[in-house]
């Protein structure tokens, strides 16, 4: 029974210390002290020079002391400029932290007195609650600083320089959109077109809503006579920039180039959608409808031309209703051919063709006063 006593005894005590071994020690050597006092004096004095070697000693004797993290954090943040090195140090001591939080939680479960003890001497006493929130800022307030650095290096056009920057920022925070936007700009402004198209295809990959990204990789394509993909990365950027006519035309005028007319055609269908009066387009839809065969659909676009060009009572391309007319005729649908001679005929008084349309047209339906109404206007011409 003695024995079992003993060796309960002995358990215990290795408990105890065995738990402070996983302890985030913040103790000193008298020299780690004296390196510790000596840094605070010229970091008070403001002599940061002097001060960061000092706390580097502090650090490599021990890695986790919180004051010398810090305080090297903060001089490589405001004094220094270095913000990836100052992220680092922020990272580390966050680490630290949320282990003395760990190790207290971890008390609580065993020892709840020995728990609240520790609370008041490691989280209370230097003040952790509020230091861990304000590092946690400072920490994601880097990548703030960095982005604006690399931005006023854009401004001064050192873009490689920028480059750098964001390259630097992308090893942190892999799924950056904006860095990779910024890259492809710089990378623009160099005539790395590759790259360029490289870093927008990212960024789009990373965030799909991002239309600009979309639109910069479609335009890169045309611009290098790749037409096909050119339309379909501007149907991309329409599909989260749907009521824009711009994506859809420059896809249409991409698909034509590439003599996709079927393509061309739909897109071109879809910017009328939204772009209901613009006479490029509805043109365009009546030029394409006929390469395609599409008679009716040609004519009723070019109607369609005509209509909203004279909607303000002057016609300005003469070419939209005389085609149109001719186009009338050939389909036979003689109605619309008077409506759209007259047209004519008001625009060109002098055209003695407008009044032959419109005599025949008359004649086709067998309206005996247009006829004569016709054959006058002709005669007396």
């Amino acid at each position: 029974m003695r024995e079992f006593k003993k060796i309960l005894f002995v358990c215990v005590i290795i408990l105890v210390f065995g738990m402070s071994l996983f302890a985030v020690s913040q103790d000193l050597s008298a020299q780690g002290k004296k390196n510790l006092r000596s840094a605070n004096m010229h970091l008070g004095g403001k002599r940061h020079e002097k001060a960061l070697p000092l706390y580097e000693l502090v650090l490599e004797e021990n890695a986790n002391h919180i004051d010398a993290l810090n305080n090297v954090a903060a001089i490589y943040y405001d004094i220094t400029g270095d913000y990836v090195t100052a992220r680092e140090y922020f990272v580390k001591l966050i680490d630290v932290i949320n282990s003395v939080y760990a190790e207290y939680e971890e008390l609580k479960l065993t020892d709840e007195k020995t728990a609240k003890k520790y609370y008041k001497e490691n989280i209370i006493k230097p003040k952790l609650e509020g230091m861990l929130i304000s590092v946690k800022s400072f920490r994601d307030n880097c990548i703030t600083q960095l982005v604006n650095s690399g931005k006023l290096k854009i401004q001064s056009e050192e873009y490689e320089t920028a480059i750098e920057i964001f390259t630097n920022i992308s090893t942190i925070i892999p799924d950056s959109t904006i860095t990779y936007r910024l890259m492809a700009l710089c990378y623009e402004k160099l005539n790395d077109i590759e790259n360029s198209r490289n870093y927008f295809m990212k960024t789009a990959e990373l965030d799909p809503s991002d239309v600009f990204a979309k639109q910069q990789v479609a335009s890169i394509y045309y611009n290098e006579g790749n037409f096909i993909e050119s339309g379909n990365w501007y149907l991309e950027a329409a599909k989260n920039d749907t009521e824009n006519p711009d994506n859809y035309y420059n896809a249409g005028i991409a698909y034509k180039n590439a003599k996709k007319d079927s393509l061309a055609y739909v897109a071109f269908q879809k910017a009328l959608e939204f772009d209901a009066e613009n006479l490029n387009i509805i043109v365009t839809l009546s030029n394409i409808a006929l390469s395609l065969k599409y008679n009716d659909a040609s004519t009723m676009y070019l109607q369609k031309a005509v209509d909203v060009d004279a909607a303000d009572g002057t016609i300005d391309n003469s070419m939209y209703v005389t085609t149109l007319c001719y186009k009338l005729y050939g389909l036979k649908k003689f109605d619309e051919l008077i409506k759209y001679g007259e047209m004519w005929h008001k625009f060109d008084p002098l055209s003695k063709e407008a009044i032959q349309m419109l005599y025949n047209a008359s004649k086709e339906l067998n309206d005996k006063k247009l006829m004569e109404k016709y054959n006058k206007m002709y005669t007396d011409m």
